[in-house]
C-alpha cells in the first residue's frame, strides 16, 4: 500500500460527529500504515466514540497514547477529542477584535454603556502581554503597532440619568420607553464623544480636536495617518471621511452624498468604503481620485492589488474583481442565478473564495482571479460561511448558525479541513462568535462561549496559535480528564436512576416510531401553524383530540397573543399519586413561522411530547406531570408566558420543567441532540436518561434565552432542562419554507421522547431541590438550615461542604432540616439534598456559600 493510500485509509476512520475526515488530513504526514496496530486501535476507539460509548473510546485512546505508536496517531486523536493547535485564553470577556497590520499588537473591547473599555495586547510567538486597558470603544490600531486611537465619552449627570432610565425601561420590558431612552443616550453620547490617541510605547495620550463632528468609526491609513468617518451635528443621511491630527482641524477627504461605512485602508495609500448598501468607493488619498462601483461586500487583497465584490448583471448574481490601477475595470469572475456572498481575495490577489447557495445551505468555493479552476471547498450539510484567507493556500471559514458556529482551516487546493477551535470536553459545546486572523495568518483571535454558557453576557477571547500544536502529554491528560468525567457522570446517573430503572425500561419500550411519524405527518399537513394562520387552529384541535384519545381531559388556555389573533395552549395533566400539589411540566411549542410548515421547528418536539403523553397516560407518578403544548412561540414566546402567568395566578407549584424544541434533524448518521439547561442537576440527569435507556447521544449547553424555557426561568428560576438540536440550530431548514417532513429523522424524535420520559419519571418520583437554604458561620463551624422537603416520604438529608472546585468533598446525613458542620474551610460551598425511602434523592443539590 502506498504512503498516500495509508494516509487516506486512516483519515477515513475519523467521525463526522467530532472531527470529520477532512479535519484530520493536516496530520496525514504522520499517519500510520492502515494495517498497523495503531490504525486498528484508533479505528476501534473511533467506532466507540461515534456510537457514544465514550468510556470505552477514551480508555482505548489512553492506552494508544502510551504505546510505541503514539506519534503515528497523535494528531488524529487530538482532532477526535478536541483541539490540534495551542489555544490561550486572552480575556474572560471581549468583543470587536482588531490586529495591527504588522501583527504585533491586537485589541478588543468589553463592557457596555459607561463600562465600555478598550484592551490592548502585544502578541509574539503565541504569547500575550497586556499593554493597556482604558475606558473607551471603537479602537483602531496604527499599521506599525505603535499607536492606537479610540473613542471616549465624557460622563455627565444628564448622560448617567438617561442610561439609568434606559436600563429601567429594559428591565420592565417597556420596549417603547427603552427605544426613546436609547435615542436620548445616543444623542447625549454624540455630544460628549472625543478621540483619544495613545502611544503604545510610552503610554502617553492626547486628544484630537474634531470640532462639531460626531465620529462613528476610526481607522489608520497604510501610511499611519488617522481617519474618521463622521457626521456633522444635526445632519442626517450624510457622513464623510476626514483626516485628523493633533493641533489641526479635520480635513475632509470625501465629499459625495450618502452614509459612508465599513472603511478599509488599502496598502499603497487608498481608502475603500461603502456608500449605503449597494455602492462602494475607492479613493486614492495622494491624488484625490475617487471611483465608485455598484456592488456590495467589497473585500481587498492584503497586498492591495485588487478588490472583489458582489454585484448583479442582467439579472444574474456576480462576483467581480477590479485591479487597483489606472482605469482598470471590474471583471466578472463568477456569474450565477444562485445567491452569492462574502467574496474574499487571497493575500496576493490571485484567487478568490466566496459563498454560493446551491440548495438550502451555503457552500464555499474557490476560483482563480480569472474565474477559471473553480473548486467546491465545502460539502457540509450546514451553512459554510465567511471565507477569509490565512495565506495564499489556506482559508479560514465557519460552519453553522449564529448561535453555534465552529471554525475550520481549509487547504484551498484540496478542500482538506482541520478544526481550529474546541473546548476539549466530550459533551459541552463551544459556540464561536468572532474570528480575527493575524495578517500573517499564523494566529487567530476568537470570541467564544468555550464553557457552553450562552446565558451569561461574558464571551471570552482566545488566541489560537497555528504555528504550535498540542503535545502528547496534553492530549493524554485531555483524554484522561474526559474519561474521569464520563465515569463520574455514569456512576451518578446509574445511582440516581437505580430505584426507577426497571419501570423506565418498560415504559420507553412502548415508544413507537410509527406513531410518532403519524403525529408529525398530521401536523405537517396543516401547513403553517403561525398564530394568524388557519393551521394554528387545526393543530389545536388535533392535539386536543389526540390527548383525549389517550384518556386525558385537556385544558384549552384561550387568549389573544396579538390584537385580532386568538389561539390557545393545550394542557394535559397526569395527576400525581402522592404529592399532586407539586407539578413538573414537559412542554413544546406547536406553532411554526408564518411562511413555513415547521416540520422540525417544532412539530418534531410536539410529536415527541404527544408520544410521551400517550405512554405515560396510565403510569402516574408521585408528583403531577403536565404536558404543555404552547402556541405563539414564533411570534414572541406568547404561549409559554401565558401558561406561566396562569400558573402564578393559580398558585401552581412548578418545581421542575423540560422544554423540547427542534429535535428531529440529524446532520449525520448519529442520533444526537443538545441538552439545553439552566440547571446542572437536570443536565446530568438527562445525560443519564439518554445513555441508560436510549440510543440518543447528548451534548449540553447552558441555554434558555429566547426559548419557551425562558418563561419558566423568569418566574421559577433555574429549574429548566430540555432537548434541542445538535449542532444548536444547525438545521439549514430552520425558519424556512423547506422545513419539511422529509428532512426529519423520526427515530431521532423517538429517542428524544424516550429520554424525556425517563427524565420526567425520575424527577416526578424524586424529591425536588431543597429551598430556603441558609448558612451562618460560627468560627470554623457553620450552622445550616433549610425548609423541610415538600415531598412525602423524605427520610433524611445529605449535607455536604467543600471548596468551589470540590463542593461535596465532606458530607454527613441528618434527619431534620438543619445541621451543624465542624471545621468548614473559608469560601466553602454548602450543599444539601433530600433522600426518600428506596434511595431516591433530590435531582439537584441546593447550594449556598459561606466566607
Amino acid at each position: 500500500m502506498s504512503k498516500g493510500m495509508c494516509i487516506v485509509a486512516l483519515l477515513l476512520l475519523l467521525p463526522a460527529g467530532s472531527a470529520s475526515t477532512q479535519e484530520a488530513r493536516s496530520s496525514a504526514n504522520r499517519a500510520p500504515r492502515a494495517e498497523s496496530g495503531a490504525a486498528v486501535s484508533f479505528d476501534s476507539a473511533r467506532i466507540a466514540w461515534e456510537s457514544g460509548d465514550y468510556p470505552e473510546s477514551l480508555a482505548r485512546l489512553e492506552s494508544l497514547l502510551q504505546s510505541p505508536d503514539t506519534d503515528e496517531v497523535l494528531e488524529p486523536i487530538a482532532l477526535l477529542t478536541g483541539e490540534l493547535y495551542r489555544v490561550t485564553e486572552v480575556a474572560s470577556d471581549g468583543n470587536t477584535l482588531r490586529w495591527s497590520r504588522d501583527g504585533r499588537v491586537a485589541a478588543y473591547g468589553s463592557g457596555t454603556g459607561a463600562g465600555r473599555r478598550v484592551h490592548l495586547i502585544a502578541v509574539a510567538n503565541g504569547a500575550v502581554r497586556k499593554i493597556a486597558d482604558v475606558p473607551g470603544f471603537g479602537v483602531a490600531l496604527a499599521p506599525a503597532g505603535g499607536e492606537a486611537a479610540y473613542l471616549s465619552v465624557q460622563e455627565f449627570p444628564a448622560l448617567r440619568a438617561a442610561r439609568a432610565e434606559q436600563d429601567r425601561a429594559l428591565a420592565a420590558q417597556d420596549i417603547a420607553a427603552f427605544r426613546r431612552q436609547r435615542s436620548e443616550v445616543l444623542r447625549l453620547e454624540s455630544e460628549l464623544v472625543r478621540i483619544r490617541v495613545r502611544d503604545l510605547r510610552s503610554g502617553a495620550e492626547r486628544s484630537v480636536a474634531i470640532s462639531a463632528l460626531v465620529p462613528q468609526t476610526l481607522l489608520y491609513g497604510s501610511d499611519g495617518s488617522l481617519y474618521i468617518v463622521a457626521t456633522s451635528r444635526g445632519s442626517q443621511g450624510i457622513s464623510q471621511i476626514y483626516r485628523v491630527a493633533a493641533g489641526s482641524p479635520p480635513v475632509p477627504v470625501t465629499d459625495a452624498a450618502g452614509l459612508k461605512t465599513n472603511p478599509v485602508a488599502i496598502a499603497g495609500g487608498s481608502l475603500m468604503y461603502a456608500i449605503g448598501t449597494t455602492r462602494f468607493a475607492i479613493r486614492n488619498i495622494a491624488n484625490g481620485e475617487s471611483r465608485q462601483f455598484e456592488g456590495s461586500s467589497p473585500s481587498v487583497s492584503l497586498d492591495g492589488s485588487a478588490v472583489t465584490f458582489v454585484g448583479k448583471e442582467a439579472g444574474a448574481n456576480t462576483i467581480s474583481i477590479v485591479r487597483l490601477g489606472a482605469g482598470a475595470q471590474p471583471v466578472v469572475v463568477k456569474r450565477s442565478d444562485r445567491p452569492l456572498a462574502n467574496p474574499s481575495l487571497s493575500p496576493d490577489g490571485r484567487r478568490v473564495a466566496y459563498q454560493m447557495m446551491l440548495r438550502e445551505d451555503w457552500e464555499v468555493y474557490v476560483a482563480d482571479s480569472d474565474g477559471k479552476e473553480e473548486i467546491r471547498l465545502t460539502r457540509e450539510i450546514q451553512h459554510d460561511l465567511f471565507p477569509r484567507w490565512l495565506s495564499n493556500d489556506r482559508i479560514l471559514a465557519v460552519v453553522g448558525e449564529s448561535r453555534h458556529r465552529r471554525s475550520h482551516v481549509y487547504d484551498a487546493g484540496t478542500g482538506e479541513r482541520t478544526r481550529l477551535f474546541h473546548n476539549n470536553t466530550v459533551r459541552t459545546v463551544a459556540p464561536e462568535y468572532e474570528w480575527a486572523p493575524s495578517p500573517d495568518g499564523t494566529s487567530v483571535l476568537i470570541v467564544s462561549e468555550r464553557d457552553g454558557d450562552t446565558v451569561s453576557p461574558e464571551r471570552a477571547v482566545y488566541l489560537v496559535n497555528l504555528a504550535q500544536k498540542v503535545t502528547k502529554a496534553e492530549v493524554l491528560e485531555r483524554v484522561r480528564a474526559g474519561g474521569r468525567n464520563e465515569a463520574a457522570l455514569r456512576m451518578r446517573g446509574e445511582a440516581m436512576f437505580k430505584p426507577v430503572a426497571e419501570a423506565v425500561r418498560v415504559a420507553v419500550a412502548d415508544v413507537s416510531v410509527t406513531r410518532i411519524y403519524g403525529y408529525e405527518a398530521a401536523l405537517f399537513g396543516f401547513g403553517s401553524k403561525y398564530i394568524t394562520k388557519p393551521g394554528n387552529a387545526m393543530a389545536i384541535e388535533y392535539i386536543l383530540n389526540t390527548l383525549r384519545s389517550f384518556g386525558y381531559e385537556p385544558e384549552l388556555q384561550w387568549f389573544e397573543p396579538e390584537a385580532g389573533a386568538r389561539s390557545a395552549n393545550v394542557i394535559a395533566t397526569l395527576r400525581g399519586s402522592v404529592n399532586p400539589e407539586l407539578v413538573y411540566v414537559i412542554s413544546s411549542h406547536f406553532d411554526s413561522v408564518e411562511d413555513g410548515p415547521g416540520a422540525d421547528d417544532n412539530s418534531s418536539g410536539t410529536s415527541a411530547l404527544l408520544e410521551a403523553a400517550r405512554v405515560l397516560a396510565k403510569r402516574p407518578m408521585p408528583a403531577t406531570v403536565q404536558f404543555a403544548f404552547f402556541t405563539g412561540e414564533e411570534a414572541g414566546l406568547y404561549g409559554s408566558r401565558e401558561y406561566v402567568r396562569r400558573a402564578v395566578a393559580n398558585k401552581t407549584r412548578i418545581v421542575g420543567a423540560l422544554n423540547n424544541d427542534m429535535v428531529g434533524w440529524a446532520n449525520d448518521q448519529r442520533l444526537d441532540n443538545t441538552i439545553r439547561y439552566s440547571n446542572a442537576g437536570i443536565r446530568d440527569l438527562q445525560h443519564a436518561a439518554a445513555f441508560l435507556f436510549t440510543n440518543l447521544i447528548t451534548y449540553d449547553a447552558k441555554y434558555y434565552k429566547n426559548t419557551d424555557a425562558h418563561a419558566y426561568y423568569e418566574v421559577y428560576g433555574d429549574i429548566v432542562g430540555g432537548i434541542g438540536s445538535y449542532p444548536i440550530l444547525g438545521n439549514p431548514h430552520y425558519h424556512q419554507t423547506h422545513d419539511v417532513l422529509e428532512t426529519i429523522n423520526h427515530r431521532l424524535v423517538a429517542e428524544v421522547s424516550k429520554t424525556t420520559m425517563a427524565s420526567i419519571m425520575l424527577m416526578a418520583s424524586s424529591p425536588s431541590r431543597i429551598t430556603g437554604l441558609s448558612a451562618k458561620r460560627r468560627g470554623s463551624a457553620v450552622e445550616v438550615a433549610w425548609t423541610a422537603a415538600a415531598e412525602s416520604g423524605v427520610k433524611s438529608y445529605v449535607v455536604a461542604h467543600g471548596p468551589p472546585d470540590d463542593p461535596t468533598r465532606t458530607s454527613i446525613t441528618v434527619t431534620e432540616p438543619r445541621a451543624n458542620l465542624a471545621s468548614v474551610g473559608p469560601d466553602a460551598v454548602i450543599s444539601v439534598k433530600a433522600m426518600k425511602h428506596g434511595g431516591l434523592e433530590s435531582w439537584d443539590w441546593a447550594r449556598t456559600e459561606v466566607k
